[in-house]
């Protein structure tokens, strides 16, 4: 810490030690994500797995590539994508116009709906509704069946649309969240030019407020397309037995086998992170000269459109949202649970011996226990980490300071799988001393988590502490503090609300990650995600999958509704 006393000058570095100091961050930076991606490139053309790795070869692209599967694979993975990108931006438009542009009754709470469902771990989601919608076990199908004898399934969630179905609910909540901030912030003046000149409300909407929201809603677009591309979840369960295959399922099947093709899976994995940064790229050139003043010192106005009696009907259509998303999984999940068979309406079908089994279970205990460590470490330093990075980037001009910036947002590109799959190449392949002892164990999976939380817990950071004026730290500089001294009395005080609030949000998707552990996680070390996926996939225990993934979700959404807290009283504090 003492090397960085010379950060405390927003228009320069004073002192050679701070330079050093600011370095060595950036240089560490560089170790966590550059390493890993060259280390990814770098397998791929060698043959065998990262532990015995072989000669140089291009016989993982040669068999990657001359596959008309991989074509196929492809092309499913980007109109899926596609798909399901734009329903689910209708979708989160709708509820940000609702919440933030309406006087639709209740809003402050319709928007604590929509953050419940951000919250909710899509595993968990994702085993509800094949309790729903199976075909032959659903309870929507059996009830079907009970009310009219001889009817057939009338839902199949088995499918392109059971997988349509499911992501566009759960990702429409995480669009929500991204555009939210543009539509509260946009000024209704120009909402109400647009009506006073005769224009109706849709056309209003059409020609003015979503033109002006256009660089934000192509942000967000473009960062969920790339995020759906690397969906696992909803594909490997509802759509793998039918033949439904993507790429996140694809280098799966080539990886998590037994032996696994190491070839061809780093083959496609390459190619994979290619396609993504060139849609970022894209995202680039597309938002580069496209800006839109909205907030300006002219005044600025944020009134409610009136709905009149319509304000009824989108508060009912949210509530149903909420309902479809949160409430009938919740409770799907919950009676599932008690069931002796799987999804199977039998005489006398409820019980509690699954719960009793889950906890008496060594393996629950341990895997609740990895999860919960997993989250708190990965966050709690994750955090710490994000704060120092923040800090450089926004308050200060170290040279290197758009590196750093630039670094903290890389891993947002690089799929979840992908991301395994280089650490494992970097720590297992990469001639590291001593790194191989961490294949397999929580350290590893910890440090790909750091690395995966970077572009959240840096951008809440930088969003943080830019508002905070140099006055305050300058005033402590000149009564005689020390930078460190400065940062904890004066600076942490001030962010701790965003610092807090990111922090929840960095351990809840640690504890829900799956498709990131897949590889990296031993026997040890297996949180509980990890296992309930053993249980569902591989173990014919579904039942204790819905109890472990009932677990889950209550001890998320147990956060979800502290981050909320914390929020508001943050709200009411600026």
């Amino acid at each position: 810490m003492a090397g960085l006393q010379g950060l405390e000058q927003p228009k320069s570095l004073r002192g050679h030690g701070s330079t050093i100091s600011a370095t060595a961050l950036t240089l560490l930076l560089a170790f966590l994500v550059v390493y890993p991606l060259f280390m990814l490139f770098y397998g791929s053309f060698k043959g065998g797995p990262p532990y015995a790795a072989e000669n140089f070869t291009l016989k993982g692209y040669v068999d990657a590539y001359s596959s008309l599967e991989t074509y196929r694979t492809l092309w499913t993975t980007l109109w899926l994508g596609a798909l399901r990108t734009v329903l689910a931006l209708a979708l989160a438009v709708f509820l940000a116009w609702v919440v933030t542009r309406t006087d639709t009754p209740g809003k402050r709470w319709l928007e604590v709906t929509v953050w419940v469902q951000f919250f909710l771990p899509f595993q968990p989601i994702v085993m509800a509704w094949v309790l729903i919608g199976s075909p032959n076990t659903g309870f929507l199908n059996q009830a079907v069946a009970q009310l009219f004898p001889g009817h057939g399934p009338i839902v199949n969630i088995f499918s392109y649309g059971g997988i349509i179905w499911v992501s566009v609910i759960q990702w429409a909540s995480i669009m929500f969240i991204l555009i939210t901030p543009a539509f509260r912030a946009m000024d209704a003046a120009l909402e109400d030019s647009s009506r006073i000149s005769g224009a109706s409300g849709f056309a209003t909407l059409r020609r003015v407020t979503l033109p002006i929201l256009a660089p934000s809603i192509i942000g967000a677009t473009v960062l969920a397309f790339v995020k759906i591309m690397e969906s696992f979840e909803a594909e490997l369960f509802l759509g793998y037995s039918q033949g439904i295959r993507v790429f996140s399922t694809q280098i799966y099947n080539l990886l998590y086998v037994d032996p696994p093709r190491y070839p061809q899976g780093m083959a496609l994995s390459t190619v994979f992170l290619l396609v993504i940064f060139a849609l970022i790229a894209l995202q680039w050139k597309l938002l580069r000269n496209r800006q839109y003043i909205t907030v300006t010192g002219r005044g600025y106005a944020t009134r409610p459109t009136r709905l009149g009696r319509w304000k009824y009907l989108t508060l009912a259509l949210v509530l149903v949202y909420f309902a479809v998303g949160v409430i009938v999984p919740f409770l799907s999940l919950l009676g599932g649970s008690f069931m002796r068979l799987f999804g199977i309406l039998v005489q006398d079908p409820w019980t509690a011996k699954h719960w009793v089994g889950v906890f008496s279970d060594p393996l629950f205990t341990r895997s609740l226990k990895n999860s919960l460590y997993i989250g708190l470490v990965s966050a709690t330093v994750g955090m710490v980490l994000y704060a120092f990075i923040g800090y450089i980037v926004t308050k200060t001009r170290f040279a290197g300071r758009k590196a750093l910036d630039f670094l903290s947002w890389l891993p947002w590109g690089v799929p979840g799988m992908v991301l395994a799959i280089a650490f494992l190449w970097a720590y297992v392949g990469g001639g590291i001393p001593l790194a191989r002892h961490l294949y397999g164990s929580i350290w590893l999976i910890i440090i790909v988590m750091m690395v995966k939380g970077l572009p959240l817990g840096v951008r809440v950071m930088n969003s943080s502490l830019v508002q905070l004026g140099n006055d305050l730290e300058e005033s402590s500089r000149v009564l005689g503090a020390s930078w460190f001294y400065t940062f904890r009395r004066v600076v942490a005080p001030l962010i701790t609300p965003a610092f807090i609030s990111a922090w929840i949000i960095l351990f809840v998707l640690s504890v829900r990650d799956l498709v990131t552990v897949l590889l990296l996680a031993g026997t040890q070390s297996r949180p509980l995600a990890m296992l309930m996926f053993e249980y569902w996939v591989g173990g014919g225990q579904a039942e204790k999958a819905i109890v472990l993934g009932l677990i889950q979700t209550v001890v998320i959404l147990a956060f979800a509704v502290a981050a909320r807290i914390i929020g508001a009283r943050r709200e009411l504090a600026s």
